[in-house]
């Protein structure tokens, strides 16, 4: 997921496709969340499913495709039931533990804002960035207000300066992004992290005592992370490790 371009815009299209609106978007190192109103929770689901093919079950072996092949006629697992038992799964870990906390100093912000808040946009801008060869890692839109949203993305250094030139290229008006040439992304992961609260608070109280100001954040069930600038990321680093020294394995 974090290393291959185009990854999100196949999501974003047929999101866009389906006329559903993204109203939030936040990512991991392995998956992509959005947020869309609750009446297109169904759809949405099944149209990402469609786009990258989720409900055709695998072929195995040479066995695949003949008539008397039972694992070819098993139905597609549902997918709101695949969820259900990870989060009741998640739910049920008792202790938590942190298998680690990484520091990437290798990123560059860009933020393009002021855009409008419509089925299609953010397909748009990510199909231009994966034609440009543009891997993006953390990606955050925060809820539009007056029918405009900002996007957040954060991309290897050296190419900061393509992602900034890629806005030319939107079949939209879009405002000059701001942009930071260099930010710290610091991941704080491991199990139990979504069945515990406060797991969140302690990484931004631990980061406030420091004065360390949080540009970016999203998580995931088993993965918290923060942007901050770049010049205090080994700060932020050694805050956090003392902050977690009594869960880090």
């Amino acid at each position: 997921m974090a290393t291959r371009p185009g990854v999100a815009g196949v999501m974003f299209r047929a999101l866009a496709e389906k006329q559903i609106n993204v109203q939030m978007i936040t990512t991991s190192q392995i998956k992509i969340s959005v947020v869309v109103a609750r009446k297109s929770a169904r759809q949405a689901l099944l149209a990402v499913h469609e786009a990258f093919a989720l409900q055709i079950p695998p072929a195995i072996g040479s066995t695949a495709g003949r008539s008397d092949d039972r694992t070819a006629a098993k139905p597609a697992p549902d997918p709101f039931k695949l969820a259900a038992r990870l989060v009741a799964r998640l739910q049920r870990m008792e202790k938590l533990i942190i298998e680690g906390i990484d520091l990437d100093e290798s990123q560059s912000r860009v933020t393009f804002g002021g855009l409008h808040d419509t089925p299609g946009v953010a397909a748009a801008m990510f199909d231009k960035l994966a034609e440009a060869g543009i891997v993006v890692d953390m990606i955050v839109q925060s809820a539009g207000r007056g029918k405009r949203s900002d996007i957040t993305v954060t991309v290897p250094a050296a190419d900061l300066e393509r992602t900034v030139a890629v806005r030319a290229t939107f079949p939209f008006a879009a405002a000059p992004p701001s942009s930071a040439a260099r930010v710290a992304k610091l991941s704080v992961h491991g199990v139990g992290m979504k069945s515990h609260t406060g797991v969140a608070a302690r990484i931004f109280r631990s980061l406030a005592s420091a004065a360390i100001p949080i540009a970016m954040v999203s998580t995931s069930e088993a993965c918290v992370n923060v942007v901050v600038d770049g010049a205090a990321g080994q700060n932020a680093l050694a805050t956090l490790q003392s902050e977690f020294a009594d869960s880090i394995l």
